[in-house]
């Protein structure tokens, strides 16, 4: 298994500026992507491994349109400018952003390795279950 690619991504929709006085408000939509993964048959050679029932899935996007929203306020002393309230409050909520998508993506992860980590337990409780049947199976018909 290998994946689509090696970054994981957040796209931002444009940005929309509200400003009051002093204070200019940037309010950023984003989604956080992580990459698919597909089969490597170079990479995974098991005999009897059907590489045609691994598919490929694209991006995972976690969750849906997240929001972060952040302002900046020019002090009393300053000369107000739009253009940097805007660029501040932008810079702002970009990192309010990465801070959850980081979040999610943790979330994420732990998701995946916990539910690969039930099902193997789960396969092998069976795989024990069937070769111990097996075993008194075997001896109890060889008798």
């Amino acid at each position: 298994m290998i994946f689509d690619r090696n970054d994981i991504k957040v796209s931002f929709d444009r940005p929309k500026y509200v400003t009051e006085g002093n204070k200019v408000t940037c309010t950023l939509n984003y989604r956080v992507n992580v990459p698919g993964f597909r089969h490597d048959e170079a990479k995974m050679t098991v005999k009897g491994y059907n590489p045609k029932a691994v598919q490929a899935y694209g991006d995972f996007d976690l969750g849906d349109m997240h929001t972060a929203t952040c302002v900046a306020v020019c002090s009393p002393t300053d000369e107000f400018s739009k253009k940097t309230g805007r660029e501040i409050a932008e810079a702002r909520a970009e990192a309010k952003a990465y801070k959850h998508a980081a979040i999610l993506v943790k979330k994420f992860v732990k998701t995946v390795a916990d539910a690969y980590a039930s099902m193997s337990l789960e396969f092998e409780a069976k795989a024990d279950y069937v070769q111990r049947h097996n075993k008194e199976y075997v001896a109890e018909t060889g008798k």
